[in-house]
């Protein structure tokens, strides 16, 4: 009998009591999963705490019983790591959150740049947007065994974002300096990775965010798409510094 994860935001009662299933969660399980009374569940609050509990159905609603509550966080990786990402449309910035959260990104920061193409004109829009890349986040946890959730923050224009003076990266295909050249003391303190949307960074943002003090780097010869770009630079970190 397989094993499903699910995430389940919360404190976890203890071992022996029962808890309640969102009617989401139970549709997930049921209708999308195919999961039947009995199954094992393994839940994760985002926060790094794991219960193991048993699916227990009713006709109506669902609950779980917990069978163990632990704090786990060892497949979380030593790296703290932003992401600062442009918006890009659509699929690509699903892809892009989805994969950074795989390899470990510990916080997301998307910024509208100068040639971002996705206009959120009101806050409705916003929430929405957010709600989405959210569970997308989540999801991406479920799959790769994480027990904690990156921050997902509200999206804001590049301007501001530089104006909070970030220390990290900023991936920019013209420069000569490679991420294998930077010292490993670098990532003892959190770092962020500035990422452009599909049309990449202007020259003047990348001189904006070398003028703060963040590092121009680059990949190869070869000019990567927006949504390949970040988790390239991240899974490189990885086997750099990380524990990839």
């Amino acid at each position: 009998m397989r094993t499903i994860r699910l995430y389940l935001s919360g404190n976890y009662p203890n071992a022996g009591t029962s808890l309640a299933l969102p009617d989401e969660a139970r549709h997930y399980l049921v209708n999308v999963l195919r999961a039947r009374d009995g199954f094992s569940i393994s839940l994760f609050n985002g926060a790094g705490t794991l219960a193991q509990a048993r699916l227990q159905l009713g006709k109506k609603d669902a609950s779980v019983c917990i069978e163990s509550v632990v704090a786990d966080t060892s497949m979380e990786s030593p790296l703290h790591l932003t992401l600062a990402q442009g918006i890009s449309r659509g699929e690509r910035m699903d892809t892009s959150l989805q994969k950074a959260t795989e390899l470990g990104i510990t916080a997301i920061q998307p910024l509208f740049t100068q040639y971002c193409e996705v206009k959120l004109e009101d806050q409705e829009k916003v929430a929405k947007r957010m709600a989405h890349w959210q569970q997308v986040i989540i999801s991406a946890c479920e799959q790769s065994g994480r027990s904690c959730v990156p921050t997902l923050h509200a999206p804001m224009s590049l301007n501001d974002w530089l104006a909070t003076r970030p220390s990290g990266l900023v991936l920019h295909p013209y420069v000569t300096q490679r991420l294998n050249t930077l010292e490993a003391d670098l990532f003892a303190q959190p770092q962020s990775l500035l990422i452009g949307p599909e049309g990449g960074l202007s020259e003047a943002e990348v001189t904006q965010a070398t003028a703060i003090g963040m590092i121009a780097v680059q990949l190869g010869k070869r000019i990567l798409r927006t949504e390949t770009a970040g988790p390239a630079v991240i899974a490189a970190l990885q086997s750099l510094f990380g524990d990839a």
